[in-house]
């Protein structure tokens, strides 16, 4: 996990190299949604070093609520949105494909309420132990919203790969699901933070699907 602005610029680093690679592989156009996932991982990370480097460098403290922003944005808005769209893109007409069309939908929906949760409620970054916090102040009924917020993010970024007729997409859906259970239940608070570990793993699936499934020709 990123525990360090060295930590989260080299496994940037790494990801977008593989990120970049599994880019290259998504030949057909449609899987190029998928094939971005890894390099978009790796810029997550990329901003993240920065709001490191504004706890441990004064020269940087003034970027720390861009980066923090910039960070989370890719957590809680990209992410619901991206997943079950790239997905969607990947299959002919049918049920599936209205399936993932409606779970981009219910993403979008997801991705716009966070908008407003990055620009109304102003999350702050806390270093804890070896990770970070994102503090969110919210009241009863927001964490009522938030907690609905949480099993729609599950929904729409691991059921669209357990629709998915790509190979090997279930590997994905179930990697995915576990790595979430486990950032929830040992790190609820610094979720995004610790998902850099998690990303390294996804990114190396995702590259292997797209590798397989890169001379399928998808409509």
């Amino acid at each position: 996990m990123c525990f360090s602005a060295t930590a989260s610029f080299s496994a940037s680093i790494v990801i977008g190299t593989l990120g970049v690679v599994t880019f290259k592989k998504s030949k057909d156009s449609n899987l190029k949604f998928l094939g971005a996932i890894p390099f978009l991982f790796a810029v997550q990370q990329f901003t993240e070093g920065f709001v490191w480097l504004s706890f441990n460098n004064f020269n940087f403290q003034f970027i720390q609520e861009t980066a923090t922003k910039a960070f989370l944005f890719f957590a809680w808005v990209l992410w619901p949105i991206l997943m079950p769209y790239s997905i969607f893109k990947t299959e002919t007409p049918g049920l599936k494909k209205k399936i993932n069309f409606y779970l981009f939908l219910l993403g979008c929906a997801s991705g716009l309420h966070s908008v407003y949760m990055l620009i109304a409620d102003n999350p702050r970054p806390l270093v804890n132990d070896f990770h970070i916090d994102y503090i969110v102040s919210l009241s009863a009924f927001d964490e009522k919203i938030q907690l609905v917020q949480q099993i729609t993010y599950v929904v729409v970024t691991v059921v669209p790969l357990f629709v998915s007729s790509l190979k090997g997409a279930k590997v994905l859906a179930i990697a995915n699901f576990i790595a979430l259970i486990l950032a929830f239940v040992f790190f609820k608070h610094s979720l995004p933070s610790t998902w850099c570990f998690f990303a390294a793993i996804l990114s190396g699936i995702i590259y292997w699907i797209v590798r397989m499934n890169s001379k399928k020709t998808i409509v």
